[in-house]
């Protein structure tokens, strides 16, 4: 029988939990090191349809990469996702930061996707600590083309962008919710930052600084996550059995033009 305790020394191995940011809650969140994980469902968000998902399907663990709990939690209903996983019996690990900057992490895979698209250097640079990336091109893009080959890569439903002052040849990453880092991303020389979930303000700041802004989507730079779980358990437990989750981004989008 497979344990709560081998999954973790896996994910442990592959993104150490003790590398996780201060403001970060990953680890196990939900259940016990002792209990069964033959059955694992391995998802970005645990939600209440996932949770429903991986009952249904019989799994003992859940994996997500954001944490089912962040926040102190302050009270507890039948609709929260953590009182239905320990309903459910099942465990909960979260990996959040440690996957973004781990070595074979979602920012490592996201440049293996674009960099021969990007004609990218090694990587020459880091965001705050290990938090993204930073690469130059061999080629200068427009705004204009960035945004295509952004949105073909990664699958994206909508790319959001603002132009910059020059050509982009100096390329900044991180995934998920970076805009917060831009200041530090602008600091360090680049012409573009690509990241997700750009706040109002954070487009501004960037028109102020002359650099090129893309927003990919929270869901769309992070998806990858499910893929290097599953990989890193199956290579170590091939007995396992690995559902992941495919519910895809939680967002609609309406175009003009459209029909609601």
């Amino acid at each position: 029988m497979i344990k709560v305790s081998d999954i973790y020394k896996i994910i442990d191995n592959t993104a150490p939990f003790c590398t996780q940011e201060k403001w970060d809650n990953s680890g196990l969140l939900v259940g016990s090191m002792d209990m069964p994980a033959d059955r694992i469902y391995i998802t970005l968000d645990i939600s209440s349809e996932s949770i429903a998902a991986a009952r249904t399907a019989g799994a003992q663990l859940m994996i997500s990469h954001h944490p089912v709990i962040f926040s102190p939690l302050k009270s507890l209903s039948p609709t929260d996702p953590v009182w239905q996983l320990a309903e459910a019996g099942i465990a909960a690990i979260c990996v959040h930061t440690p996957l973004d900057m781990a070595k074979d992490g979602i920012n490592s895979r996201l440049y293996d996707m674009l960099q021969e698209k990007l004609s990218l250097s090694s990587i020459t640079g880091a965001i705050e600590g290990e938090l993204g990336w930073i690469a130059e091109s061999g080629r200068d893009f427009t705004a204009e083309e960035l945004a295509v080959i952004l949105k073909d890569t990664l699958g994206c439903t909508v790319v959001r962008y603002c132009k910059g002052i020059r050509p982009i040849r100096r390329i900044g990453l991180c995934c998920g919710s970076g805009g917060s880092l831009l200041g530090d991303v602008a600091a360090l020389g680049c012409d573009c930052y690509i990241t997700g979930d750009v706040k109002h303000d954070c487009w501004y700041s960037a028109r102020n600084a002359g650099v090129a802004l893309f927003d990919c989507g929270h869901y769309h730079t992070e998806c990858i996550a499910q893929d290097i779980i599953a990989e890193k358990i199956r290579d170590a437990f091939p007995m396992a059995e690995i559902i992941c989750d495919k519910g895809g981004d939680p967002v609609s989008y309406l175009f003009a033009g459209d029909k609601a």
